[in-house]
């Protein structure tokens, strides 16, 4: 392929010295050739050649006539493509034909076009009727992930059926750097599995030999040469000849500059940023209760040491018996960590002191009103610029979380710089300690939290504006922490290039056996317009996200709901031994057994009914038989064990299920009003109480830390019933409130796992 690149990067300069961004179509059927791909039999005519230059070839039969020119990219809203006959390819028609073109152009744009001249190219047979005869290649670089390349179906089914189909069979979109793996994706369309005869009806065409030749040209391409880069390239259609070929046919690319790479961030000073020796707070009151008296409260009540904090304010000796400072360059001493809680007007000075200064390793950076605000643009660009030029120092500068964060809380540090209040916002202390939570709004881990009272967070970080330290740098240190299990991430919009470095994390973490949950907002036109508001970022494409995060083992949540699912599943679940896909469903209400089993498949997992083997099956009808169910109910999986059914025989069930072979995961409902259960904090009689020995309050978690595999409950009911929910996540177990819910989340937490045999 050095031809291709070569050829490539001549043309593109060629190009650029012209002032145009965009290669011609004669220019990419060149490289296109180069790097073996079929195209038509054609002659590229300039406009002051004559048609005698055509060859005769192409003066027999149909042929195709294109306008060239780097002006009109859309040839087909001018009229710049015609089907005629070779015979009619005169001087005079090539004149007219142009001249039609130009003025439709000029028309609509107000000049005239550059004309190149016209594109004489064989009229290519091929399988109209078929699905995949027409094929949809490309390549473009992404502001947030790079290159990503996409094979889909071409022609007007790439808008027919692209919103329709589900994303992974209408589309492929891949990092193009691995051509195997991105074989893989392109294995799950239609266009793929109708060009391999796996459709009805169909017949093999198309070996994954001249797949991997598309591909292998689009990994070529993905690469910046010599400072420049290919930002788009589209291929649309591809033909399927009748003699089994891909013909490109109509190709368009613009090229670009690659602009200078930033100077790299000192990453090494995360240690000092999640586990500091030394705080300095600025903007604490010393009077009333402010947000820089909450952090440095939270500071203290964490048994942060006394003699390593400081506060930055004038005129003051001490707070809260916390040495003051008038200014950065006033402190002693480097601290590891400086916390600005001040006003946003108040931000530039003391950041531009503590660079001049070289008084703090980190910076969290609280108040917003900056680049999401009119006006405030200004101000973050001077920030970023000071951050650039300290960069330079021998000391590169410190590390900036925001600004616009809400702060950082981390276990191993032994700090919080949240700065809501605890009675507004008890501090988390669940069992589950595994989760590292990475989210760019403040607002949105607070409320996902105070729905998770079972997590106790190991790292708790707002990422705000992401204006210096950025999400993927986050994940990327946090992941690697052994007491890490569960990454959670919710983003409006990665910076450049950092979704690639996102998603490498996410890779490392998956093959560590970590989980990672993303959940993107800005999807749409309106929410990436709030988004953009309310952060100052612009939301990344949703569809490139979702297909390369979950190539790369990412769990992508469809929903806020769907995100806090997930977390729950994942958190409680980590470890367990995932064998495959199937479940066994019960429940004492049969409107629970059927939602669960309509929600086995969805667009991204498939569960399958576990076939119970015929001891499990004797085993639950001798519990059945207990409470004489055994009489009203057959033993089958969905199981309705109905209201009659008490504590211990769901738990008798429940067990006899999981100590099955067949059986690789179990939901357990329990609709709890019924009097045969104890799910009450108090009542009449003590044996509906959770106090009660048979509760499944104090047996299901004991079975839940004694099996390996996934159990996942769900107690449908109020506020009544809280503290059953509640007891049930002190022990570690999984509760949702909706069986739906919970199939939904424990089939995307075991989508990977092998199906069953």
């Amino acid at each position: 392929m050095t031809t291709v690149t070569s050829r490539l990067t001549a043309l593109a300069r060629a190009a650029l010295a012209e002032g145009r961004r965009v290669l011609l179509e004669p220019e990419l059927y060149a490289v296109l050739e180069d790097a073996g791909l079929s195209v038509p039999a054609h002659a590229w005519i300039p406009p002051s050649a004559r048609a005698s230059t055509l060859p005769a070839a192409l003066r027999q039969g149909r042929v195709v006539l294109k306008v060239v020119s780097p002006d009109i990219l859309h040839k087909s809203d001018v009229g710049g493509v015609r089907f005629v006959e070779g015979a009619h390819v005169t001087p005079e028609y090539l004149a007219s034909f142009l001249r039609e073109v130009s003025q439709a152009w000029s028309t609509a744009h107000g000049r005239m076009p550059d004309l190149r001249g016209s594109l004489v190219m064989a009229a290519v047979d091929f399988e109209k009727g078929r699905l995949g005869a027409e094929v949809l290649v490309g390549l473009r670089h992404t502001r947030d992930f790079g290159f990503v390349g996409l094979v889909g179906l071409g022609g007007v089914k790439a808008e027919l059926f692209g919103s329709r189909l589900p994303r992974e069979e209408a589309t492929a979109l891949f990092a193009p750097d691995d051509v195997e793996a991105a074989l893989l994706e392109v294995k799950k369309t239609l266009v793929y599995r109708d060009l391999a005869g796996q459709l009805r009806g169909s017949e093999a065409a198309l070996t994954d030999d001249a797949w991997r030749t598309v591909l292998t040209l689009l990994s070529v391409l993905a690469r910046e040469e010599s400072g420049l880069r290919l930002e788009e390239l589209e291929m649309n259609p591809l033909l399927l000849s009748r003699d089994g070929q891909l013909v490109a046919v109509d190709a368009l690319a613009r090229i670009a500059e690659v602009p200078p790479a930033p100077p790299a961030r000192p990453l090494e000073k995360l240690d000092a940023f999640f586990q500091p020796r030394s705080v300095c707070v600025a903007g604490v009151s010393g009077k009333g209760v402010n947000m820089g008296r909450v952090i440095l409260r939270n500071l203290l009540r964490d048994g942060f040491p006394r003699e390593r904090l400081s506060v930055l304010k004038p005129g003051e000796s001490e707070v809260d018996g916390v040495r003051c400072f008038a200014s950065p360059e006033a402190l002693p001493e480097r601290v590891d960590l400086a916390v600005l809680a001040v006003a946003a007007n108040a931000v530039p000075e003391l950041l531009e002191g503590f660079i001049r200064h070289d008084k703090a390793q980190g910076l969290v950076v609280i108040p917003g009103g900056m680049a999401e605000k009119e006006g405030g643009a200004a101000t973050q660009r001077k920030l970023e610029a000071m951050l650039a030029d300290s960069r330079k120092t021998p000391g590169r500068g410190p590390l900036v979380l925001g600004p616009n964060s809400m702060g950082v809380a981390s276990t191993p540090g032994g700090y919080d710089t949240t700065f809501i209040p605890e009675h507004k916002q008890p501090r988390t202390r669940g069992p589950l300690k595994n989760l590292a939570f990475i989210s760019q709004s403040g607002a949105f881990t607070l409320a996902r939290t105070s729905h998770l009272a079972q997590l106790s967070p190991r790292y708790l970080v707002s990422a705000g504006n992401q204006m210096d330290l950025t999400i993927g740098e986050v994940v990327d240190y946090v992941a690697r922490d052994d007491g890490v299990q569960v990454v959670a991430v919710y983003v409006e919009g990665f910076q450049p290039g950092d979704g690639r470095r996102f998603l490498e994390a996410a890779r490392r973490a998956r093959a560590q056996g970590k989980r990672v949950i993303l959940y993107q907002a800005g999807r749409s036109p309106e929410g990436a317009g709030t988004a953009a508001g309310h952060t100052a970022s612009i939301a990344g494409d949703a569809r490139v996200c979702w297909h390369l995060a979950r190539a790369a083992g990412v769990l992508v949540a469809e929903s806020l709901a769907d995100f806090e699912g997930l977390v729950r599943v994942a958190c409680a679940l980590a470890g367990r031994e995932v064998r495959g896909r199937r479940v066994m469903l019960m429940s004492n209400a049969g409107f629970e057994v059927v939602g669960m089993a309509d929600n086995l498949r969805s667009e991204t997992y498939a569960l399958s009914l576990a076939q119970l083997a015929p001891t499990t099956k004797d085993a639950i009808r001798a519990a059945l038989h207990r409470c004489k169910v055994d009489e009203l109910v057959d033993v089958k999986n969905p199981l309705d064990v109905t209201p009659v059914a008490p504590d211990a025989v769901h738990l008798e069930i429940a067990r006899a299920a999981l100590a099955d072979d067949g059986v690789d995961a179990l939901v357990l409902g329990v609709v709890p009003m019924s009097p045969a259960l104890s799910t009450l904090a108090e009542a009449p009689d003590p044996k509906e109480t959770l106090a009660f020995a048979d509760s499944l309050a104090n047996t299901l978690p004991v079975l839940f830390r004694e099996t390996k595999k996934p159990l996942v409950a769900v107690v449908d009911a109020g506020v009544h019933y809280e503290p059953l929910v509640r007891a049930l996540e002190a022990g570690g177990v999984p509760v949702f409130r909706a069986a739906d819910a919970a199939v939904k989340s424990l089939g995307a937490w075991l989508g990977d796992a092998p199906p069953a045999a």
